[in-house]
């Protein structure tokens, strides 16, 4: 199987010995570093995961976990996290979150695993995020909801060429149409004539036919306020509509990707 796992941990440890041994044995190649920029620098460009072990170092190493954010976030390389529940608490306070274009924040880290875990498990999780990998979903259907008609010809042309892309123009199409088939995800205008983007959103959360359907918010609104106003209602994210049509893409291919990750 191709990928390489590039394990991040503090001093020799016998759990960590293991998980490299299991994982060779099933045919994925392993590297163990230490917590350093300068040794995570060698390896990073070939791995396909990195997993950070924590132990106390990680409260007294915030530069370091900075430059492990950034890193994940610039290679688009999920980050696993394996440690007790204080040291995962910490580890996540201080990667909480990157940033792509136009200040949109991304998460960066993928899977957390909480001690004391069975390494045959955890080993069989790391195969099947390498598996996921190398063995793309079929074409995910995105529906993108706006009521400019130019922009959704635009961002149709943008997508179509990756993904299967449906458009509708207002809330109530938006509904119809989810009515009679499937989305992976909607592409949400958060301001619309008769029905708003939060009470599509809301509409759509109270039905249990489409309660599950991830939606991210495409729109021109990033200020706290309209944030926090329907964080209630648990919308996948918020993409800008100033994002060029690269920083659009890579964003959707991340969502689905750790989407999928998530999945296993």
């Amino acid at each position: 199987m191709a990928g390489k796992i590039l394990l991040i941990n503090q001093g020799p440890a016998m759990i960590v010995e293991r998980l490299a041994f299991l994982l060779k044995e099933a045919g994925i190649e392993t590297a163990v570093v230490e917590p350093a920029a300068k040794q995570i620098e060698l390896e990073k460009d070939d791995a396909s995961i990195l997993v950070l072990f924590t132990g106390d170092f990680v409260y007294d190493s915030q530069d370091f976990l900075e430059y492990l954010k950034d890193t994940c976030y610039e290679l688009d390389k999920p980050l696993c996290v394996v440690g007790y529940d204080k040291e995962l608490e910490k580890v996540t306070d201080s990667i909480k979150s990157a940033k792509v274009a136009d200040s949109v924040p991304r998460e960066v880290i993928t899977r957390m695993f909480t001690r004391p875990f069975d390494v045959k498990v955890l080993a069989a999780k790391f195969v099947a995020m390498l598996s996921a990998e190398e063995d793309p979903n079929s074409q995910n259907q995105i529906l993108v909801v706006d009521d400019d008609f130019s922009f959704l010809q635009t961002v149709k042309g943008w997508l179509g060429g990756k993904y299967s892309v449906a458009v509708a123009r207002s809330g109530m199409q938006a509904i119809s149409y989810l009515a009679e088939h499937k989305a992976d995800l909607i592409l949400l205008d958060y301001d619309m004539p008769v029905m708003t983007g939060p009470q599509v959103l809301e509409a759509l959360r109270s039905e249990s036919l489409f309660a599950n359907i991830p939606v991210i918010f495409l729109t021109g609104k990033s200020d706290r306020d309209s944030v926090m106003s329907v964080m209630h209602l648990m919308p996948n994210g918020y993409l800008l509509k100033s994002m060029n049509k690269e920083d659009l893409l890579a964003s959707l291919d991340h969502f689905f990707k750790t989407k999928k990750w998530q999945n296993l």
